[in-house]
């Protein structure tokens, strides 16, 4: 983590699905749009199949009644093991890691979410307001996992 980096999310589980099964759920937007209930799609500079570090795209998400287009682009991609996108917004840049590791037949499947404030006034509310994002997370993360268990 960069030291103007905030950490403002952490999520882990073990997953009873092989690594690419998860990794699937994860990424391709057949099964994303059924479990992540912000996301209404996603538009790919070229094709979704043809993902690599470096691919952008724009994702339509629908938060707190408001529909928002967020420029998105995969910073680091590994798959079926990690992913690194990044979203830029008038707050900051938003960082989403992936981290996948297969073990004993199972994936433990961590996400770790970081902020860099665009500058002090939204650093200073993330510190204060970080806590209220959890339970957003918690349940797109939770549906995943459930997706996963009970679709695949």
């Amino acid at each position: 983590m960069k030291e103007k980096e905030m950490h403002c999310y952490h999520f882990a589980a073990e997953i009873s699905a092989p690594i690419d099964v998860v990794f699937q759920c994860l990424n391709k937007d057949e099964h994303v749009l059924k479990w992540n209930t912000q996301i209404i799609r996603n538009i790919y500079e070229g094709s979704e199949e043809d993902l690599e570090a470096g691919s952008t795209f724009t994702t339509v998400q629908k938060i707190g009644g408001k529909v928002y287009e967020l420029e998105g682009k995969y910073v680091e991609y590994d798959p079926p093991y990690f992913a690194v996108v990044e979203t830029e917004t008038k707050e900051g840049i938003s960082k989403t890691e992936y981290r996948l590791e297969e073990l004993d037949g199972e994936t433990i499947f961590t996400v770790d979410v970081y902020l860099i404030p665009s500058n002090w006034i939204y650093k200073t509310t993330m510190k204060m307001m970080k806590w209220a994002v959890k339970p957003m997370y918690d349940e797109q993360f939770e549906r995943f996992v459930d997706y996963i268990h009970t679709e695949m």
